[in-house]
């Protein structure tokens, strides 16, 4: 009866073995997953194995072993033993692989290095290529304008006297500055009038330029009414008054002053006023290069994978992600990162979420967020080395006894896979799934509310390891695996499961926690220092040119300001005349019209002036007679001066008391 009972068992065993074999309880597809590979593959797009890109990186290289176990793939295989035959390294690579001496974290990042280097690289020289060009922008106008100012003083010094007299007559007056709407057209306007030997006229437009410019910019406020004077000390460029002043100087002393303008005055006018019109030329230009770097650098192309619609990376995930949803599965990149993927809630069913930890670098915050999630009952898949997932897991890694991987569970059998690179997973309290040789490859267990797949290796999720059909098999078994425990959590949870499988995969960049405002995005991408020189050199660019676009506002100048310097002005004029008559005569004038107007009808202005100026009246009778009967035409005799001082203070005190 014994035996009877034994045989029954063993022949029930034998029919249900059979029967996950031929259609697994709960599979999505693994066995139908070689046809999908092999009519994939027919279509036409997936050219990694014919035709690789170039140069083959270390983690391509990992799987040169399997090259040869995949049909059409003598392309990747040649690429392979033309990289082992060019680099030491890549056959030191090999012999620390077969020898389980390295795993594919320490690979992935010395490959990860060596791209940070080459890209830190690339940033320094760029960087210095920017320096240099904004260096050139700076120089080239600078040189240009001490060329064109020594060839104008070379051209003005030959004619200088005999063209000026002979031309100066039937030329018009330069345009006034208002008059002017192109700053650079008046610089070459004056430019040529100076190489035609007419000083007096590139003089004048030099100046016409220099205003046109300001005003444009919103420095000055041109107007018919107001002297160049005015628009020295209205000028709100402090770069541009100090030249601008030099050029109103020299304009007035040949206006004003009847001097013939010379070579030497003439060039240096002209130098002044180029760097007036044109201030900020190079800075403009800075500003260009400044956007055109950071559109490089910030704004690249993003590495696309795919390369004339073909994908022709070996170690890429576009063929294993065609097999699943060929499978039937609702396989997708996840659309955030891991740090901000969202908790699955009481009444929620979360996709399974699978990541290649030899692809995307978990950080710490989307490690301990990952596992929350989890907890909260996710499902998560990771393949690669576990030296490089969440250390919370204390999964290492081992050497198997061959590279021949089988998955075997109660539900799923699929076999014959093989991942080139003979390792195991050590990983305690954890249930054993997928096996190489008598080693565990893959395994799960519970975390929190969840489940956590581990895989060993990252062969079975790459284009090359799931070309082989037998490996496409196992794949999608482990994926397998993975809906039944998301069907047990669900269970476990009370909430039922999704009808359609979905599941999410990590792209790279999805495990980098996304930045809490956009400055931390910059510097996270390593911009943070350009960042703030970018900062800074916007704002000192608004201060110096930007905030001058604005609609110009004139500040009301002080109470008559401009009538005392005007009044200084005329002053020093007839002090360089010596006009001593002319200013005495013109000041007692004023003084007898301002004493009449608060003198009473018929009193005397003497003795008026004597009374409320407190001083004797016979002093008074002698400063205001020597002032009234004072003549423009008559011979100084030294004593007007003195004369003008007198009257004004007894006139002052006459005034203030009445």
């Amino acid at each position: 009866m014994r035996l009877v009972l034994a045989g029954a068992l063993a022949l029930s065993a034998a029919l249900s073995s059979r029967v996950a074999v031929a259609q697994p309880l709960g599979s999505i597809g693994s066995l139908g997953a070689p046809e999908h590979v092999e009519s994939a593959r027919r279509e036409g797009k997936y050219t990694f194995c014919s035709s690789p890109r170039r140069p083959l990186t270390s983690k391509q290289r990992d799987l040169c072993p399997l090259a040869s176990d995949v049909t059409g793939c003598e392309g990747f295989a040649k690429a392979c033993l033309t990289a082992a035959d060019g680099s030491t390294a890549d056959g030191d690579s090999e012999a620390r692989t077969s020898k389980g001496q390295k795993n594919d974290g320490a690979s992935d990042g010395s490959s990860s290095r060596q791209i940070t280097g080459a890209l830190g690289a690339f940033a320094q020289a760029l960087i210095w290529l920017f320096l240099a060009v904004v260096i050139i922008a700076i120089a080239v106008p600078l040189v240009r304008a001490l060329l064109r100012a020594r060839r104008n003083k070379e051209l003005a010094d030959r004619p200088e006297r005999a063209t000026n007299v002979a031309v100066a007559v039937d030329r018009p007056p330069p345009p006034r500055a208002e008059e002017i709407s192109d700053a650079e057209a008046a610089l070459r306007e004056a430019d040529e009038a100076a190489r035609r030997g007419e000083l007096s006229r590139a003089l004048g437009l030099y100046l016409a330029a220099s205003l046109s410019a300001l005003d444009r910019r919103g420095a000055i406020r041109l107007a018919r009414h107001r002297t160049n004077g005015e628009y020295v000390r209205s000028c709100a460029e402090d770069a541009a008054r100090k030249p601008l002043r030099e050029i109103v100087r020299e304009v007035d002393r040949v206006e004003f002053g009847k001097l013939t303008p010379t070579g030497d005055a003439v060039a240096n006018v002209a130098a002044r006023a180029t760097a007036v019109v044109r201030a900020t030329n190079a800075m403009t230009a800075a500003l260009v290069i400044s956007l055109l770097a950071l559109t490089l650098l910030g704004c690249g192309a993003s590495g696309d994978r795919r390369r004339g619609g073909t994908v022709d990376d070996p170690a890429g995930d576009e063929l294993p992600m065609d097999v699943l949803r060929r499978s039937g599965i609702d396989a997708a990149y996840l659309s955030t990162s891991l740090a901000a993927l969202p908790v699955p809630g009481p009444d929620e069913v979360a996709p399974v979420v699978v990541v290649d930890a030899t692809r995307v670098l978990i950080e710490e915050e989307s490690a301990a967020h990952l596992l929350r999630w989890v907890d909260a009952g996710g499902v998560l898949v990771l393949f690669g080395s576990p030296g490089s997932w969440p250390h919370e897991l204390a999964a290492t890694e081992g050497t198997a006894t061959n590279d021949h991987v089988d998955v075997v569970t109660s539900e799923v059998f699929a076999r014959g896979a093989r991942v080139g690179n003979a390792r195991a997973l050590v990983w305690p309290d954890s249930d054993p799934i997928a096996f190489a040789g008598k080693s565990a490859y893959a395994a799960h267990r519970p975390h929190g509310k969840g489940m956590i797949l581990g895989v060993a290796g990252h062969e079975l999720f790459t284009n090359v390891g799931v070309a082989r059909p037998d490996n496409a098999g196992v794949f999608v078994a482990l994926l397998d695996v993975a809906m039944s425990d998301r069907r047990l959590t669900s269970v476990v949870r009370g909430v039922s499961s999704a009808a359609v499988p979905s599941v999410r995969v990590a792209r790279a960049e999805d495990g980098i926690p996304p930045p809490s405002n956009p400055f931390s995005a910059l510097v996270q991408a390593g911009l943070g220092k350009g960042s703030w020189h970018a900062l800074a050199a916007a704002i000192v660019l608004f201060l110096a040119y930007g905030i001058r676009q604005a609609r110009p506002r004139p500040a009301p100048a002080p109470a008559r300001r401009a009538f005392a310097e005007h009044v200084e002005a005329t002053g020093a004029f007839y002090g360089r005349a010596h006009a001593h008559g002319h200013a005495l005569a013109s000041y007692g004038r004023y003084a007898e019209m301002r004493l009449r107007e608060r003198v009473p009808r018929g009193a005397d202005p003497v003795q008026f002036l004597a009374t409320r100026a407190k001083v004797p009246r016979d002093d008074a009778a002698r400063v205001w007679k020597r002032a009234t009967e004072a003549s423009a035409d008559e011979a100084p005799r030294g004593d007007e001066l003195t004369t003008i001082r007198d009257l004004g203070a007894m006139l002052a005190k006459a005034l203030e008391t009445g």
